[in-house]
């Protein structure tokens, strides 16, 4: 006897899932970078304002109050860096630091933070604090608070010379009090509670720094607003590229020279603002490419460099020269009198068709003052003696470099981009150590109440991270001879280990110019590298405890600036095994064709928004889509993070600017839902979710099983059918009615039905779930008897909520759990086991003639005689396959379609082939009449049952 009932899932394809598009509640600014860090509170999220040197407190009931307000703002310290906070039960502790203004300055550490402590409605606050400046740049040395706690700054301490990078240099480092210091004369000591289950979506603040917010900060022109008597920013540098786009160069070399333009533009521009850049084409003409007026928007202007066109013909080196210094670097285009200009020639050969002369041109009294660099490439440079005479003669002295091919020039960008770095005015600053650390340009607040501080201008922008836990502070970073302007500390956070260990993470996005982030384990370290230049990998990190156990599972780490055709951007997921990140797999992408992108230029755990016990992340691409910005949800399981929604500012019909800048989980609203809050360029906005509600159903059907003395097509043999339907909540409160619409299709798949319902076979109802009742009344189906007793008679089951149009939704189905249900009725089987096993034999079967002679041989017949002697078969099948000299010709006492020229199939007693019965059947072919190198053929039976 076969018994059983078959339980089917489908999951549907997700497009969108809980978070309504329209924002419950928005908070602007006057100030465009409003909205590029958002930070999660007890009561809304706290929102600096960098142009007004501002933190505002926004709750969901009332409008932002700056929380920050000084009777008096010191000069030079507007600008607000980093925010970062940490919630325990009692209370909330928010970091901000803030960034000086004046450029021209060498003063120790070069940063401000401040502590605040916002318990309830009361607001608490710390003195403004620096981060004192020493020497020490070596692993994990520490030293105890000094005597002095009100005490601002201490002189820089010149550094002790070492050539040994492990070398300890015993000289104090900055002291608590140094680097963050309460109102009192006493310290505070306070234990936040780390196990408290409300700290659960606050253990680590994720990073959101990202390059487009310090271009925006460039373009903002925050100095502007700046008191009169600050120190005024310099005249900057203008960089003018003379480009070779002469004959000789193939198509794919230009595309090459090109691309090193864009990632030199793209990298200086990553630390030098007041950079501006010009590109003169030359060939059988001169043109400007690019001026210096044509430098306000980053992102426009490097797409004008991917879109320049080749001149062919010439080489006018000399007139190209002549026409930077007379049409580039004069005032009516841009020009500043006091500015340091470079240019830069990239040339393949020797000038060619040039009525200009090239030493003139280098004499001309415009020329005083530039800085000249030459790049020769490939072998119409590296074989002729003239070429090189000419492109040394450009260059100044230690400034010629030479390359083999167009391919090649990724080998030089590192050079020629710290030389320019240089000229641009930091290379004296060779010797700096902390004066320029800017220690809080990134801030994190761990649970043991300890603190994080990125300095990335420490050691010549090599960077370094302050820790300050309890009494002491220490150090960390590569070493003190490391790799200049990696920029480590760029971004910072934690990763907490098993049983009680913590680590120390930040990001050095320009580490061996394709990022890095360092792992800091004790007296251990190791890095997690990028893997391409410019990608600015590391920028954005976010630690994330994803199944809510107070550990770190995941770390994120954005690398917006990742490109293909464009600045696409990507997130790299790594996976903690013990105490070390592993990579996963998988990255995370927004989508295809979205070019200028900047995915993963902030990223956060935004928690449990689904309610399935895993914390959810949201991405921004805050350039997507023509700069109108992106958020890209993704919700937390057992196994990692899976896409489930994409938000953009179109779907509730606004035209906004970096939407996506920023993100970060918000609290309830009013109605107690969770929310989220996403930032734009000076609007941040909070979106509410939609409680997500896992339905289960739970079928019974009865009988499950047709008997076989009720499997007959014949009036006597209908009886009914009961379909019971339970829906079950297993997951996600429901304390209201909640209308439930649901589809029931009968024998699904099948053309002749078994099942029928009122004298339909697709059956739609609608039932109101409610905290007390789950089942729906049960359905009577109609039995209607077989010709095809053997397969199964499956009956879906589809259900969905019933949500009216123009109305919000109460609740919303988990968008990965299925709502398809696919459940089988069987039929009982006349076998002996479960297991049908038949046996047929062809054992009497005959064939007309074992031989074939070509020309004389003009048919061929086969008598099949089959016979069953074990359990049934059912839907039983014969296939012949034969060689292509025979043609069948007839068949009696059996339906065989033809399957192709080669092959039969015949259907065997359908539906049943029963125990002992018996079939016999004729099939005969005649010979083609062609010629054939067959010295042996075989006709190949098979039999095959369902």
């Amino acid at each position: 006897m076969y018994r059983g009932l078959l339980f089917m899932i489908v999951i549907w394809s997700v497009t969108g899932f809980n978070i309504q598009v329209t924002s419950v509640k928005h908070f602007k600014k006057d100030d465009p970078l409003f909205g590029q860090t958002i930070i999660e509170s007890t009561d809304g999220v706290f929102v600096p304002s960098p142009k007004n040197g501002a933190l505002f407190r926004c709750t969901l009931k009332d409008e932002c109050v700056e929380v920050n307000s000084d009777d008096e703002k010191p000069k030079g310290l507007r600008p607000v860096a980093s925010v970062s906070s940490l919630t325990s039960e009692e209370e909330q502790h928010v970091m901000m630091c803030k960034v000086r203004v004046k450029k021209s300055v060498t003063e120790d550490l070069n940063r401000d933070c401040k502590l605040i402590k916002l318990s309830g409605s009361v607001i608490g606050k710390t003195n403004s604090v620096a981060l004192v400046n020493n020497n020490n740049n070596n692993h994990y040395q520490g030293a105890r608070t000094g005597q002095d706690q009100h005490r601002m700054r201490r002189d820089a301490q010149p550094a002790r010379d070492t050539k040994d990078k492990d070398y300890d240099v015993n000289v104090p480092l900055p002291s608590r009090s140094a680097l963050l210091s309460p109102a009192t004369n006493q310290m505070e000591n306070e234990e936040l509670n780390s196990n408290n289950n409300n700290n659960n979506n606050n253990h680590y603040r994720c990073g959101r720094i990202d390059e487009v917010k310090r271009r925006m900060r460039r373009d903002a022109q925050l100095d502007s607003d700046t008191d009169e008597d600050e120190d005024d920013d310099d005249a900057g540098t203008e960089i003018a590229f003379v480009l070779d786009g002469s004959g000789s160069i193939t198509c794919d070399d230009f595309q090459r020279a090109k691309d090193f333009v864009y990632n030199v533009m793209f990298n200086v521009w990553n630390t030098c603002f007041d950079c501006n850049f010009a590109i003169v084409q030359y060939g059988s003409m001169i043109r400007t490419e690019l001026s210096l007026l044509d430098n306000e928007n980053g992102t426009k202007t490097l797409r004008k460099v991917k879109e320049i066109q080749q001149i062919y013909n010439l080489t006018k080196t000399a007139s190209a020269i002549h026409h930077v210094l007379t049409d580039i670097f004069i005032p009516e285009n841009g020009s500043k009198i006091d500015s340091k200009k470079i240019i830069i020639v990239l040339s393949d050969g020797v000038i060619l068709g040039d009525d200009m002369n090239l030493t003139d041109v280098l004499n001309m009294p415009q020329m005083k003052g530039v800085t000249r660099y030459s790049i020769g490439v490939g072998d119409g440079i590296l074989t002729k003696p003239k070429a090189i005479q000419e492109m040394m003669e450009i260059a100044d002295r230690g400034k010629f470099f030479n390359v083999s091919n167009y391919a090649a020039l990724a080998d030089i960008l590192s050079s020629l981009q710290q030389s320019l770095i240089g000229i641009e005015g930091t290379q004296q600053g060779a010797g700096f150590q902390f004066q320029l650390a800017e220690a809080g340009f990134s801030s994190h607040i761990m649970q043991d109440n300890s603190y994080l501080f990125g300095a990335v201008g420490a050691y010549d922008w090599s960077g370094g991270v302050f820790l300050q836990s309890g009494d002491t502070v220490k150090f960390l970073n590569d070493s003190n001879n490391g790799p200049k302007f990696s920029y480590l500390g760029y971004s910072v956070t934690s990763a907490k280990v098993k049983p009680s260990k913590t680590l120390y993470i930040s990001g050095a996005p320009r580490y061996n110019l394709t990022g890095g982030v360092f792992i800091f384990n004790g007296s251990e370290k190791y890095v997690l590298q990028g893997d391409q230049v410019g990608s600015y990998f590391g920028s954005v990190l976010c630690a994330l405890d994803i199944d809510k156990d107070e550990y770190t599972d995941y770390l994120l780490v954005g690398a917006p600036h990742f490109h293909l055709n464009g600045e696409e951007g990507k997130v790299l997921m790594y996976k903690l095994n013990q105490d070390r990140f592993e990579s996963v797999s998988r990255e995370l992408k927004g989508d295809e064709g979205q070019t200028f992108a900047r995915f993963g230029a902030a990223i956060a755990s935004i928690g449990d928004i689904d309610g399935n016990k895993f914390n959810d992340v949201a991405v921004g691409a805050p350039l997507e889509t023509d700069s109108s910005g992106s958020i890209y949800i993704y919700n937390g399981f057992q196994h990692g993070l899976t896409f489930s929604q994409k938000i953009s500012p179109s779907d509730f019909g606004m035209k906004l600017v970096h939407f996506g800048l920023s993100v970060s989980g918000a609290p309830a609203t009013a109605s107690n839902k969770a929310s989220i809050a996403v930032g734009s360029q000076g609007v941040v906005f909070v979106f509410e979710t939609i409680p997500v509600i896992v339905i289960n159903p739970d079928i019974n059907i009865t009988p499950e099983v047709i008997p076989l003395n009720q499997q007959m097509i014949k009036i006597s043999s209908k009886f009914d059918i009961m379909y019971y339907t339970c829906f079950k909540v297993i997951n996600g409160k429901l304390q209201i009615q909640l209308p439930i619409k649901y589809q029931i299709a009968l024998d699904s798949g099948v053309n002749k039905k078994r099942l029928t319902v009122d004298g339909r076979d697709v059956l739609e109802k609608t039932f109101t779930l409610t905290p007390d009742v789950e089942c729906a009344p049960v359905i009577k189906l109609k039995y209607l008897g077989c010709f095809d007793c053997f397969s199964p008679i499956k009956i879906k089951l589809n259900f969905s909520l019933d949500i009216r149009p123009n109305e919000d939704p109460i609740r919303i189905l988990d968008a990965f759990t299925p709502t398809e249900v696919v459940n089988e009725i069987s039929f009982e089987k006349d076998c002996k086991v479960t297991d049908c096993k038949p046996n047929i034999t062809l054992s009497d079967s005959k064939i007309s003639k074992t031989s074939i002679i070509i020309g004389e041989t003009q048919s061929l017949s086969i008598n099949f005689s089959l016979i069953n002697t074990e359990d049934p078969s059912y839907m039983t099948t014969l296939t012949l396959t034969f060689p292509s000299i025979l043609s069948h010709k007839k068949i009696e006492g059996a339906t065989c379609p033809v399957k192709n020229d080669n092959q039969i199939e015949c259907n065997l007693q359908h539906p049943v082939f029963k125990r002992g019965a018996r079939t016999n059947f004729f099939i005969s072919w005649h010979l083609n009449d062609i010629k054939s190198d067959l010295k042996k053929s075989e006709i190949i039976v098979l039999s095959n049952q369902v």
